[in-house]
């Protein structure tokens, strides 16, 4: 019996190249990480046995597996070893929570992708998977496993091990946890920030590693506001002034909501972050609305200010964002020729009569190709509909090859189909009417049913007059291509 062999997904090769790459990306990551992590800790929270923090780390770690893949997983591993050692734990210690946080990091690379998650936020779904990526999936790992570490090896009684004989990755454990009552509040402060990290770095970067958002003003005075804006909130974060937490959280949303319109995902989660630092260093320091809070209390609403604001600003800015693809893609539909891809006849009008208002008043030059594809209905009768829809566009690339950049083309009519040349003499205007229906003639149709077959098209050309308007101009055009279609087809006339 014949047994069928499965096939073998291929893994892409290994170069040298590559594997360079690969290590200097993740050298990169490690210190990243060790940096942001020594900052983070620098503005830390101490309550009991847990130092709490919004783990920036965390966030570049995420991006960088989101946008290279988890083979930088390496750089994590060897950042937060190194972060542990720094900051007192034992090298056991540090290498296991390594060891999660690398495998979390690479869990969420590929999450992210598994469920098409667009790192441009564009769509309202992409910002609830990614919510409940990090908060519901990945922090919970890595705070299960880290909290975990932390309690076995707190467990060991070094204190009762001679110093001349417990093994150096043993010694020097910090902050352990003696008993199982510490460990839920350590768990939840380790979930919060870490999640919050990875709220708040992760879409800056990837926001940054992706093109901008289409349509961002790019104008000093808005610059200047949104930034203005952000100083202002992070002044009376840290400030004495006596400032209510709502209105301080309200006066947040406020400003997201202008940056979000005004500045695009870039602007908002640069917004996020600089709000975001002055939020923690208040609640590190116990400064401006956080002064008279007990330091639980503090924890607590640097994660909920955090991360309410991140995940408000991120959805606004998806819910815009969606409007706008959705508008843009409704003028499209409105002003686009989807089987040509070139401007519908009502688009090409607008643009025309815009055009010819713009060389009466300045005294421009401006000529009017107009062309019909040849006996097209025997053409359609002989191939079929499809030939004819393929022979259409064939025609709508040659147009748009030929084309200046300044030119307005379109599909006017069934097989009918105009270009308007601004700038352009009648001699220049004859001069592209004629290699445009050399290439179209030269280029052969192809159709999946049959042997390929060619076009050929008749081509009217009209100069605009000084007392013309944009009808008589068309007018005059129309009469052009009908004497070119008398005299035999397949060639340009002049309009008289």
């Amino acid at each position: 019996m014949h047994t069928r062999t499965p096939p073998v997904a291929s893994l892409p090769d290994v170069t040298p190249a590559s594997l360079r790459h690969t290590v200097a990306l993740s050298l990169v990551l490690a210190a990243a990480y060790v940096v942001l992590g020594r900052l983070t800790f620098a503005v830390s929270v101490e309550y009991g046995n847990v130092t709490s923090v919004v783990f920036a780390p965390e966030g570049v770690a995420l991006a960088f597996c989101i946008l290279f893949g988890p083979r930088v997983a390496l750089g994590i591993f060897l950042g937060q070893t190194i972060l542990s050692l720094w900051s007192g734990p034992s090298l056991l210690g540090g290498a296991v929570i390594g060891l999660t946080n690398a495998a979390e990091g690479a869990l969420g690379g590929w999450l992210f992708r598994r469920m098409a998650i667009s790192p441009r936020f564009g769509r309202p779904r992409d910002v609830a998977l990614f919510v409940a990526l990090v908060f519901l999936i990945l922090q919970p790992v890595s705070a299960s496993g880290g909290v975990l570490v932390l309690y076995l090896l707190g467990a060991i009684p070094t204190d009762l091990i001679p110093a001349d004989w417990a093994p150096w990755w043993i010694q020097g454990l910090q902050k352990p946890l003696p008993s199982l009552d510490l460990v839920p509040s350590a768990w939840v402060h380790w979930w919060i920030g870490n999640s919050v990290g990875q709220l708040l770095v992760a879409p800056l970067i990837l926001a940054w590693s992706t093109p901008p958002t289409p349509g961002a003003p790019k104008g000093w005075l808005d610059i200047m506001l949104s930034a203005g804006g952000v100083v202002l909130v992070a002044a009376l974060t840290l400030s004495g002034i006596p400032t209510h937490p709502l209105l301080l959280l309200a006066m947040t949303y406020f400003l997201l909501v202008w940056i979000g319109l005004r500045r695009g995902l870039r602007g908002i989660t640069l917004a996020n972050v600089l709000i975001g630092a002055a939020v923690t260093w208040a609640g590190a320091s116990g400064a401006g609305f956080m002064s008279h809070l007990s330091v639980a209390d503090r924890l607590s609403n640097v994660g909920f200010f955090v991360a309410a604001a991140c995940t408000f600003s991120l959805m606004l800015f998806a819910m815009f964002e969606e409007r706008r693809l959705l508008i843009d893609r409704l003028t499209r539909l409105a002003s686009w020729d989807s089987l040509v891809e070139l401007h519908n006849r009502r688009h090409f009008i607008e643009r025309a009569d815009r055009e010819v208002a713009a060389a009466q008043r300045y005294g421009r030059d401006l000529v009017l190709l107009m062309l019909d594809a040849d006996n097209f209905k025997e053409l359609n009768d002989q191939y079929g509909h499809a030939a004819g829809d393929a022979a259409l566009k064939m025609i709508a690339e040659a147009c748009a090859a030929v084309a200046r950049q300044t030119d307005v083309t379109g599909r006017i009519g069934g097989e009918e189909f105009a270009m308007l040349l601004p700038h352009a003499t009648l001699d220049g205007g004859q001069a592209l009417a004629e290699r445009l229906r050399r290439q179209i003639e030269a280029t052969p149709v192809q159709i999946a049913t049959g042997r390929p077959f060619h076009v050929t098209v008749s081509i009217g050309i009209a100069r605009l007059g000084r007392r013309d308007g944009l009808d008589a101009l068309m007018r005059a055009a129309d009469r052009a291509l009908y004497a070119a279609k008398r005299a035999g087809r397949n060639r340009a006339a002049l309009a008289d």
